[in-house]
């Protein structure tokens, strides 16, 4: 055993849980695909317990999109601040001599 955790796409959870409420049974599912049973059981739990996006692992990359945006904003910002002193400190170590 490798090791890794193996990660799966929220369309391929979605796709398995559709195919479970056809009437597929979760252990012929569970053969289908090679996972444990149990995780597609945690995977409906989740999908009825949770309103909103159930399976937020491959879902939040557009708020870690939108952050990083943010973020890159702010250091721009301070970039033209940043150089606006310099050039300012220069002025005035120039006025002074």
């Amino acid at each position: 055993m490798s090791g890794k955790k193996k990660t799966y796409t929220e369309e391929f959870k979605l796709q398995v849980l559709k195919e479970a409420d056809a009437g597929v049974s979760i252990a012929e599912l569970s053969r289908k695909y090679e996972i444990s049973s149990g995780l597609i059981y945690k995977w409906r739990s989740k999908l009825t317990n949770c309103s909103k996006n159930p399976f937020p692992g491959n879902g939040s990359r557009n708020t870690d999109n939108a952050k990083i945006a943010q973020l890159e904003r702010i250091i721009g910002r301070q970039a033209v601040t940043i150089e606006f002193l310099k050039n300012l400190n220069e002025r005035l170590k120039e006025r002074g001599r």
